[in-house]
């Protein structure tokens, strides 16, 4: 890591100066105004220079700046062609040297962009790359900045803005034409912006969300009674079941969804709503599961059921799902810091409706604005 770091630090000073080690800052501009013009959260960019990032951040930020270097190196070879008083372009010769030069610089670029995206293979890669890229790439800054917010600072969602995670994995039994299968939510990652369109006063919040989902089957097919009492809450037993350690249950399927939401925040609640805008479904291989399901006939059938369980619109149990309100985290929403949680306690409904209790909780990761708002007619 100390190397990625040295070297992190060793590009950007071709941008902006010398470094000064101790304070951690370089000459030509702050941390805050780097960070913002790299496309990087406050945050992120002290992981960077502080030695705290991973490695994959290390590799995709040198990239990022190899290239930045890489096109100003271009531009300026290419300006120098273009405007030297020396070399007239008027012939016809010269000016076909320019075309190639810029068909060259065209090339460069292209190939950047294609080294950019085609990581090494120790980076694992995942199905949210592209929500990742961006919101955390170096050239678009996609959230509200300070200097966006109006005069009295009276924004609710601008320190709401930021990188959420699903806090823990919730379970929910489900049935189709068989019971047996179960749906587990075991990860989210959504960014969240404040609405840019019809919101003067700040309390629309648009989040857009990487869901990663798993379905499972229950060999024994038991019914949705077993797991959940009558009330719909889920008994401790199968809230706290382990799949990957229970032999009555096996893996499917992995789903992948890309979600989009609405909150709408007031004085003292957060409204939530939203819809799947796209599903991936990755099946486990017959060969993996032909050790735990010998029926072949039966596993094709389970494959086919899932596959219409995909395509059914589940929308994340918001429908049939209805979710109650949660709680700001902070009456006083310039206080929303890192670490704070909404809550959002909901009912998915079966065909049979009978509802099922479960509560899906965002934790606030990576903030994007901590510093508060300072009114300006104060």
């Amino acid at each position: 890591m100390k190397e990625l770091n040295a070297e992190f630090i060793s590009k950007l000073t071709k941008l902006y100066g010398r470094f000064d080690q101790a304070h951690n800052k370089f000459d030509k501009a702050s941390n805050s105004e780097i960070s913002r013009e790299l496309g990087y959260s406050d945050a992120q960019f002290s992981r960077l220079i502080n030695s705290h990032a991973t490695e994959g951040e290390y590799i995709r930020a040198n990239q990022n700046i190899t290239r930045i270097l890489k096109i100003l190196e271009y531009e300026e070879k290419f300006a120098k062609v273009n405007f030297n008083p020396k070399h007239s372009l008027a012939s016809p010769k010269k000016k076909l040297i320019v075309f190639f030069i810029g068909l060259l610089i065209g090339s460069v670029l292209v190939y950047l962009l294609m080294l950019q995206s085609t990581a090494p293979d120790k980076i694992e890669k995942s199905r949210y790359d592209l929500l990742q890229w961006s919101f955390e790439s170096n050239f678009i800054n996609p959230y509200a900045g300070l200097r966006n917010l109006p005069n009295d600072c009276d924004f609710n969602c601008y320190r709401y803005q930021g990188r959420w995670e699903l806090k823990s994995e919730y379970k929910l039994p489900f049935l189709r034409e068989r019971s047996g299968f179960h749906y587990l939510a075991k990860s989210a990652v959504m960014y969240a912006r404040c609405n840019s369109k019809n919101n003067l006063n700040g309390k629309e919040l648009d989040g857009y969300e990487y869901q990663l989902h798993e379905i499972w089957y229950d060999v024994k097919e038991r019914p949705i009674g077993v797991f959940v009492n009558s009330d719909g809450v889920p008994l401790d037993s199968y809230s706290g079941t382990d799949f990957h350690q229970d032999n009555d249950f096996v893996k499917i399927a992995t789903i992948h969804s890309f979600y989009t939401n609405e909150f709408s925040i007031d004085s003292t609640l957060i409204h939530r709503k939203g819809q799947d805008i796209g599903r991936d479904l990755e099946f486990v291989p017959e060969s993996e599961l032909a050790n735990q399901i010998q029926d072949l006939n039966l596993l094709r059938k389970l494959r086919s059921e899932i596959t219409l369980i995909v395509q059914d619109p589940l929308k994340d149990y918001s429908k049939p799902s209805s979710c109650d309100a949660s709680n700001v985290p902070v009456i006083d929403f310039h206080s929303v810091s890192q670490g704070d949680e909404m809550v959002f306690s909901c009912q998915m409904t079966t065909a049979e409706r009978f509802s099922i209790e479960y509560t899906k909780t965002y934790v606030l990761k990576d903030q994007f604005i901590k510093e508060k708002c300072v009114s300006k007619s104060l």
